[in-house]
């Protein structure tokens, strides 16, 4: 059996991706250890779908037929680390007046009759910039000074369901489909 890492994304605009590299620089002078995500892939994550069969994933293609979203406009704006305690992430805060919740309830609603169960954390809408491999607090200095970053605002039409690859050199990423509004 076949299996592949997926997960729903909202692609980001070329503009917030630029802005993403460049507090990505700013925080580089920190004497932290970060794996960085590349700009050109970051994204905000609906939900993950872990490692599902190939027969799954056609499953969970044809059940997309039956969902649609309203389009809505989020910004991004604003650096934190997560979490508060022993933080593992450096993220880009995003505002979505709640669309991201209940877009996400509505999926976990439609995938729950195949077996994807739902995640219990709470959503938080957020672009992961990188992933902490060792912490030093010089990086919540670094941090204070992009915290209020505004990477901008963009509108939300399409979500993407995501076939990702793991390698030495990072992940790779496969649109599987396109869920227009």
């Amino acid at each position: 059996m076949y299996m592949v890492r997926a997960f729903f994304a909202v692609e980001l605009t070329d503009d917030i991706r630029n802005q993403c590299d460049a507090v990505q620089d700013m925080l580089r002078h920190s004497d932290a250890k970060l794996n960085w995500v590349n700009p050109a892939l970051a994204h905000i994550t609906l939900k993950f779908l872990g490692d599902i069969s190939d027969d799954l994933l056609r499953s969970v293609q044809e059940i997309m037929s039956e969902f649609s979203f309203k389009p809505t406009e989020i910004t991004v704006s604003g650096v934190q680390l997560h979490p508060k305690k022993r933080p593992r992430i450096v993220w880009a805060d995003v505002s979505d007046n709640g669309w991201g919740e209940a877009t996400v309830a509505e999926l976990d609603r439609l995938l729950a009759p195949l077996g994807i169960t739902s995640e219990t954390r709470i959503f938080t809408p957020h672009v992961t910039l990188g992933r902490i491999k060792r912490y030093d607090p010089s990086l919540r200095a670094a941090l204070e000074k992009v915290a209020g970053h505004a990477f901008g605002q963009m509108s939300v039409d399409t979500i993407t369901l995501k076939k990702s690859s793991l390698t030495p050199l990072g992940p790779v990423y496969e649109d599987v489909m396109e869920i227009t509004a």
